[in-house]
C-alpha cells in the first residue's frame, strides 16, 4: 500500500479544463489498468507509485468523477511535476490517505444526506457533499450551498474526533443549509 499515493483537489468552480489538460498531458500515458489487488499494487516498469486522483467540485453544476477509478504509474519526480503545475490552479489540493475513503450518512428531517469521506495525510477528515442519492438533498444543496463561503462548503475536522460528534457537526452543518434565506 506504501506505492500508492491518493490526491484529492477541491473547491467551488475549479479550472476543470486546465486540471483536465494537466491529466492528459501529465498523467494520461502512464496510465495502467484497475488492480486486482488494491493494497498490493503491481507497478509497471520504472514506476514508483501509483497514483489515484479524485477531484471535487461543491458546484452541482460541475461535478466531476472522471479519474477517480484510475491507476497512473508514476516516479516521484513525475508526481511532484504534476502536483506543481496543479498548485498553480484554483483549488485545494491535499494528499489522503488511500485506504481511508468512503461515505457518510445523516438524516434530517427525514431526508437523507450522503457525504463522500477522505482522510488527509494530517489526519484531518473531510466531508464533501454527495449529489444523486435523494433529489430533495440534491435541491437542499444545490439551491444553498453556493450561498455559504467556499472554505464552508465542505466539512473538515480531526479524523480522531469522536463519530457521534462528527455527526453532530454534520447534522448542524445540514441544518443551516436548510434554513439559510
Amino acid at each position: 500500500m506504501e506505492k500508492r499515493r491518493f490526491l484529492l483537489t477541491f473547491g467551488r468552480n475549479l479550472d476543470h479544463s486546465n486540471i483536465d489538460y494537466l491529466v492528459q498531458s501529465r498523467l494520461f500515458k502512464y496510465r495502467g489498468r484497475i488492480q486486482e489487488d488494491y493494497f498490493n499494487p503491481v507497478l509497471k516498469r520504472g514506476a514508483e507509485l501509483i497514483l489515484n486522483y479524485q477531484i471535487i467540485d461543491t458546484n452541482f453544476n460541475r461535478v466531476s468523477m472522471k479519474y477517480y477509478l484510475e491507476d497512473f504509474h508514476l516516479t516521484e519526480a513525475q508526481k511532484n511535476g504534476f502536483m506543481l503545475s496543479l498548485q498553480k490552479l484554483k483549488g485545494t489540493h491535499v494528499w489522503c490517505d488511500p485506504k481511508v475513503q468512503g461515505h457518510a450518512f445523516c438524516e434530517v428531517n427525514g431526508i437523507k444526506y450522503s457525504f463522500h469521506v477522505y482522510q488527509s495525510l494530517q489526519g484531518q477528515e473531510f466531508r464533501f457533499p454527495e449529489y444523486y442519492n435523494d433529489s430533495t438533498a440534491d435541491a437542499t444543496i444545490q439551491s444553498q450551498l453556493h450561498k455559504l463561503p467556499e472554505e464552508e462548503q465542505y466539512l473538515q475536522f480531526p479524523a480522531d474526533m469522536n463519530p457521534e460528534v462528527q455527526d453532530e457537526i454534520t447534522i448542524k452543518w445540514i441544518k443551516k443549509l436548510i434554513n439559510m434565506q
